[in-house]
């Protein structure tokens, strides 16, 4: 999201214009009777089948029972929280801006804030990942890369020059994605991959991997020069990429190749479950939702058109879906 400034700083803008504060907001989060309506851009599903969804003014709510029922926790910040994740039922992290990291070791009942920094040039998290116990990788605006060793206590921001674009500098890494302990995946904005014969800037959409545990990235061929949004990789070690104006691409060969799938919509793409082997679901800009079977496709909008920033599926044809609208339940039999 980011060679157009609206598409900057990931859905919070994109959904709703709302002005970020450049002040670190270290009061903690109000609790707010509707918060289950307000702008939420992660949801994270546990082992144990809790959902733990993440949003503005540092939101964080719990559900038990498939998300029919929320309840508001206490947080120790008002910042916007953008990604969560979980290692097991008890330990999870949340980022956001203001390079928040926030650490919970009691499946989200109470969360602690380990890192907060404020920076002009770095300004964000997007997305943050456990790749083990002990290691975890966050990264943002601008090429933000975080890493912490030791379970989220300590964290060391690294440069990763395999990233950089034609001039040095870097795009927006937008989601991380572990497929094993050494392999991992990365989707982020648009880079400048060169200068043609006339002078002309080529831009390229970021797709990278490391296969050495992050200690070196390299980039991975597209076809595509707009923005992605996410990374997702299935049981088969397919992996799909997704973006801006309805691009989606999927890779058979780790990467190496890319294949194009046409989707009747100009939605940007935001989220994506895959369900089995033959079915999947993307949400996005305009309330766009994409359910894709072996035999059909449906896109769908939200009447509102308030924007669809992710989605979990709790059972085999029920989604919960958060984004600009608050939290949906959704059938997808009755979709």
């Amino acid at each position: 999201m980011k060679a157009i400034i609206k598409y900057a700083f990931p859905l919070v803008l994109l959904f709703t214009g709302i002005q970020v504060s450049s002040s670190a907001e270290t009061e903690p989060a109000l609790i707010a009777d509707k918060a289950v309506k307000s702008l939420l851009l992660d949801i994270e599903m546990l082992e144990s089948g809790r959902l733990v969804t993440v949003g503005e003014r540092g939101h964080i709510l719990l559900s038990d029972d498939q998300g029919i029922e929320w309840r508001q926790v206490p947080v120790p910040t008002r910042e916007q929280l953008t990604a969560v994740d979980f290692l097991d039922d008890k330990r999870g992290i949340a980022v956001g801006f203001s390079q928040t990291i926030l650490m919970t070791n009691d499946g989200g009942e109470s969360w602690q804030l380990t890192h907060n920094e404020e920076s002009f040039e770095q300004p964000a998290l997007f997305d943050v990942q456990f790749i083990t116990n002990e290691k975890i990788v966050a990264v943002g605006s601008y090429g933000l890369y975080l890493e912490s060793n030791d379970g989220g206590e300590n964290w060391e921001s690294r440069e990763i020059e395999g990233l950089a674009d034609y001039y040095g500098f870097f795009s927006h890494f937008y989601s991380i994605q572990k497929i094993t302990d050494d392999y991992w995946v990365m989707a982020g904005e648009k880079f400048i991959d060169g200068v043609d014969e006339d002078g002309f800037e080529t831009s390229s959409a970021l797709a990278a991997e490391t296969r050495d545990g992050g200690e070196t990235w390299q980039k991975l061929p597209t076809p595509y020069d707009g923005s992605f949004f996410g990374i997702e990789v299935d049981d088969k070690g397919y992996l799909y990429v997704y973006g801006l104006r309805g691009n989606l691409y999927i890779s058979k060969d780790a990467g190496q190749s890319w294949q194009g799938q046409f989707l009747s919509t100009a939605s940007g793409f935001h989220d994506m479950a895959i369900l089995d082997e033959n079915r999947w679901v993307l949400v996005g800009t305009g309330g766009a939702l994409v359910y894709k079977t072996l035999t059909s496709t449906d896109i769908k909008k939200r009447k509102d058109l308030k924007g669809r920033a992710a989605v979990v599926a709790v059972d085999e044809d029920t989604l919960v879906v958060v984004g600009d609208g608050g939290i949906e339940r959704l059938n997808l039999s009755q979709q």
